[in-house]
């Protein structure tokens, strides 16, 4: 995973700030594999409580802003059917911690 230590420390910090310290947080994407270069940080975040897109746009924001490189956030809630993006995501992501 090419995810730093500080980087994710960032994160983390960020998610609990911004979202709730309930969440759990994976990376899926590009920055999963390690023979790739570049490529944006694409998180999934689940959560059995709802998710703001208002916190989600603030948390993108801050993450682009400290970790100088572009976020995509993707939010799930396990009680519900994934969607298409949701079920990609789910399917490959990791967890950060």
């Amino acid at each position: 995973m090419r995810i730093t230590q500080t980087h994710r420390a960032i994160i983390l910090t960020g998610v609990e700030e911004y979202i709730d310290a309930d969440v759990n947080v994976h990376v899926f994407g590009s920055r999963l594999d390690d023979t790739k270069r570049g490529g944006s940080v694409d998180l999934l975040l689940t959560s059995k409580t709802e998710i703001s897109e208002l916190s989600c746009d603030e948390l993108k924001g801050v993450l682009e802003e400290y970790l100088k490189l572009p976020v995509n956030i993707v939010t799930y809630d396990p009680s519900d059917e994934p969607s298409p993006l949701q079920a990609k995501a789910l399917a490959e992501a990791l967890p950060i911690d």
